[in-house]
This record gives structure tokens, C-alpha cells and sequence, in this order.
């Protein structure tokens, strides 16, 4: 009977239409990398979507097989999708249209504070479960025209310039 209820249980999951995305923020240079950033799904109408997700869970991507990324990827003093620079978030959802950004809370910059004397906000990205050939997003921090850090976030389909960890990129930032 345990047995049967088992493969029932099994059988309705493999009918939910579910859909995974990659999160995957490259290592950034410095304390940038311990720089904390939680992630927000939204419905299209801007609702919470956390009761969207079917599976969450974090790789260190260039150590996967390690458990490295239990004490570097995951923020003790936050809830579940909060990563650091060098993580990779693996995301479950359900069928849909979503929402996708990150934030990092004032108290969690530690150095970079001064930057904006606030919360550093990510652009939204709208993520569709139904467009098969995306399944990877990139979070990089943002930079003034000068390459230094400002603050921000920005996210995106296109990995962002590389050497010896992310190159900041010039956004044109929006605010929520």
C-alpha cells in the first residue's frame, strides 16, 4: 500500500508543469564576493511568488562536488536565496511568468555602505518558464562611469565581461 501511494504521489508530480532556472552570480574581485545579494520572485502584478518555487537549492561552481558551498553560498542570517559572489542557484518553478530580481539589505554591505547609504536594488528580469532555450541568468554588480562600484545590481541573460573576477558594468539602474 506504502508502496503504491508512493508511485501515485510520484506519477502527479511528473504531471506538474515545472520549469528550472540557473542563477549563477560570477565571482566578483575582493570583499565584493562576500557581499550578500537575496533574491525576490514576483508575480507579474508585483505579488510575492515564493510559493512558486518547487526546488531551491546552491552549487559553488567551481566546486561542486565539495561542501565548500554550505559555509561560503548560504547567508545563516537570512532565509533561503540569499548567495554570495561564486554561487550558483538552482531554481524550481512552476509554470509561469515571473518576476526575478535581487537586493541587498543596508546592514549586509559591510564596507560598501557608503556607496548609497541604502538597499541595492537589481533590475527586474521577466522570466518565462514556456521559452525553452533560457535557463541560465546572471547577477553582477553595477559600476559608475569610472568602473567602481555604485551599489547596485544588475540582472541579466548575457554573462557579464570577466577578468580576474566580474567587471562592474554601467546599467542604466532602475529603482522599485
Amino acid at each position: 500500500m506504502r508502496r503504491l501511494l508512493l508511485l501515485s504521489a510520484l506519477f502527479f508530480l511528473c504531471l506538474l508543469p515545472l520549469s528550472s532556472l540557473e542563477i549563477y552570480r560570477p565571482e566578483n574581485r575582493g570583499d565584493m564576493n562576500d557581499i550578500p545579494c537575496l533574491i525576490r520572485v514576483t508575480d507579474m502584478e508585483g505579488n510575492d511568488a515564493w510559493d512558486c518555487i518547487t526546488a531551491l537549492s546552491y552549487s559553488w561552481h567551481y566546486d561542486i562536488h565539495t561542501n565548500l558551498w554550505q559555509e561560503k553560498c548560504l547567508c545563516h542570517a537570512y532565509w533561503k536565496g540569499c548567495f554570495t559572489g561564486g554561487c550558483v542557484v538552482h531554481l524550481g518553478l512552476k509554470s509561469g511568468t515571473y518576476r526575478i530580481s535581487v537586493y541587498t539589505p543596508k546592514e549586509s554591505q559591510m564596507d560598501y555602505e557608503r556607496l548609497t547609504g541604502e538597499d541595492w536594488q537589481s533590475n527586474e528580469f521577466i522570466y518565462d518558464t514556456e521559452r525553452k532555450e533560457l535557463k541560465v541568468i546572471f547577477i553582477s554588480p553595477t559600476a559608475d562611469d569610472s568602473g567602481f562600484y555604485d551599489g547596485g545590481w544588475h540582472v541579466d541573460h548575457i554573462a557579464p565581461a570577466y577578468y580576474r573576477g566580474t567587471k562592474p558594468g554601467v546599467y542604466a539602474r532602475s529603482k522599485f
